[in-house]
């Protein structure tokens, strides 16, 4: 491998993007290598990403070169040829990856609608971006420790703790029979190991997603594939059992009205509770603060509250009705995004809600 080469797999994407516009001379061994480990990396081509986003992405790329002057890549005008004549099919589905440095890759299938069947729990929000990196940049507190995660969504926060930060135990949470049944899908498609590396990858030293899946003992399925069939079996509160990285876990299907009488959530004795843009629905406050006050007031927890600030009255509103029934909440710093790229667009803030003395 040329040296040009080696020096140029070491840099990131948007360093890539600068080098095959600002460098003739190495722009299209640039333009290879970005191709190779974006739209053509095996992982896209396995678990698609959205085909809009992909199109977007080339069309940039191109009309940037085209710009500066530069020669395109006879691959790249292919890739965006071939995508162009893909049919457009909507599933209504597509796929997120989040590499997390050298520690592998996420990959989670999420809804194509921000609001689908009914809930907003269908993809990853930004609040829950913000906490997983979080968690990541704080691994050290999570180890060895016993997690709830309240209102897991597709499972975003929860596969980078339970799989990066050796938590104890972890427990998923949700309600929604459409959320819970993606969720368990995104799950055993990371623990599995399905979206491990595919011969290929240009990354090879740093692309393989190292989990240990328990044996078929220990693993309960989901009673569904995908979110298209969403009749669950209430009657289960456990609806899925399996190991992260030597990390118990499993998933619950637990409405916040019921934490107060759930014998699981006392089972659980949770350390750490995490909870990301749980706060949108005014409707929903009282149940949610009820479910943080049994938390906190009934064993010593710690409890960790990720939300995007849409609107500064309705987060108010909630922080509000958490002074009165005695908890407080104090803001923690939220450093910049350091293993997970998310838009600061829109202010995310992170408290840790404890009970008052």
């Amino acid at each position: 491998m040329a040296l040009e080469e080696i020096e140029l797999i070491k840099l990131s994407v948007s360093d890539l993007l600068h080098e095959l516009c600002s460098r003739s001379n190495n722009s299209m061994l640039a333009q290879k290598l970005l191709l190779e480990n974006t739209v053509n990396h095996p992982l896209v081509k396995k678990f698609p990403l959205k085909l809009s986003y992909q199109l977007a992405f080339l069309k940039d790329i191109i009309s940037k070169l085209e710009r500066h002057g530069q020669e395109v890549l006879d691959e790249l005008y292919a890739a965006y040829c071939h995508l162009l004549s893909v049919p457009n099919i909507d599933s209504g589905t597509h796929y997120r990856h989040f590499a997390i440095d050298d520690c592998g890759t996420i990959t989670l299938r999420e809804s194509s609608k921000l609001i689908s069947q009914g809930t907003t729990g269908l993809c990853s929000w930004q609040a829950a971006l913000a906490l997983a990196d979080w968690c990541l940049c704080n691994c050290k507190f999570l180890q060895n420790r016993h997690v709830l995660e309240l209102g897991s969504g597709v499972g975003l926060t929860g596969l980078c703790v339970s799989l990066h930060c050796k938590p104890s135990t972890y427990w998923f949470s949700d309600c929604h029979p459409a959320v819970l049944c993606l969720l368990q899908s995104n799950i055993l498609l990371n623990v599995t190991g399905q979206n491990a590396y595919v011969p290929g990858d240009s990354y090879e030293e740093h692309a393989a997603v190292r989990h240990t899946h328990s044996d078929d003992r220990n693993v309960t399925p989901s009673a569904c594939e995908g979110h298209k069939q969403t009749e669950l079996c209430d009657r289960r509160q456990v609806l899925l059992r399996t190991r992260c990285n030597n990390t118990e876990t499993r998933v619950l299907n637990l409405p916040w009205e019921t934490v107060p009488m759930s014998n699981i959530v006392t089972q659980i004795s949770p350390e750490v509770v995490l909870a990301a843009d749980v706060v949108y629905d005014v409707s929903l406050f009282p149940v949610l603060c009820q479910a943080f006050c049994h938390l906190l007031f009934k064993r010593p927890c710690i409890l960790l509250l990720a939300c995007t600030v849409r609107n500064k009255e309705t987060l108010d509103a909630f922080m509000q009705l958490l002074k009165k029934a005695g908890l407080e909440a104090a803001e923690e710093d939220l450093p910049p995004p350091t293993f997970l790229y998310y838009s600061t667009d829109v202010p995310v803030k992170l408290y840790r809600v404890s009970a008052n003395t």
